[in-house]
Parts: structure tokens; C-alpha cells; sequence
């Protein structure tokens, strides 16, 4: 196998990686969004993911549930 060979298969190995982790952050935030709709406090949410209350609200704070669709959306920015 030449360098070129080498390269290519190293960033599609990466590429699958990183789609990889794409999915689970989505889980990931499909997951937090659920709490919230149910009544999770910001605590019990950075308990569970190992951070404090504060980091866990700054990240996921704009991520409502629709439990009628089963899916998480992300509010659109505030007006200017």
C-alpha cells in the first residue's frame, strides 16, 4: 500500500468515526430533551452526564421535546 492508499483509508476510517460521534450527540441531546420534557431539574441532568448544573443548561438549554413526535427541536434564535 503506497502513501496515497495509506492516507485516503486513515480519513475514510476518520470520516466513519466522526459520523459515528455525530449520531451519539444526537442521541445524546435527543435523550436530555426528553428529561426536561418529564421534569428533570438542570441538576439531576449534569448528575448524570458528570458536569455541573450550569454547563448542562448552557449546552442543552434549546432543546424542547415534542413527546406527540417523539423528537427533540432546536428553538430558532431570538429576533435582534
Amino acid at each position: 500500500m503506497n502513501r496515497n492508499d495509506r492516507l485516503r483509508a486513515d480519513a475514510l476510517t476518520a470520516t466513519v468515526a466522526a459520523d459515528q460521534l455525530r449520531a451519539a450527540d444526537n442521541d445524546l441531546e435527543a435523550a436530555v430533551a426528553r428529561a426536561l420534557h418529564w421534569g428533570a431539574s438542570w441538576a439531576q441532568i449534569g448528575a448524570a452526564l458528570d458536569v455541573t448544573r450550569q454547563s448542562a443548561h448552557r449546552r442543552y438549554r434549546h432543546l424542547p421535546w415534542d413527546p406527540a413526535t417523539q423528537t427533540r427541536w432546536t428553538e430558532p434564535p431570538l429576533p435582534l
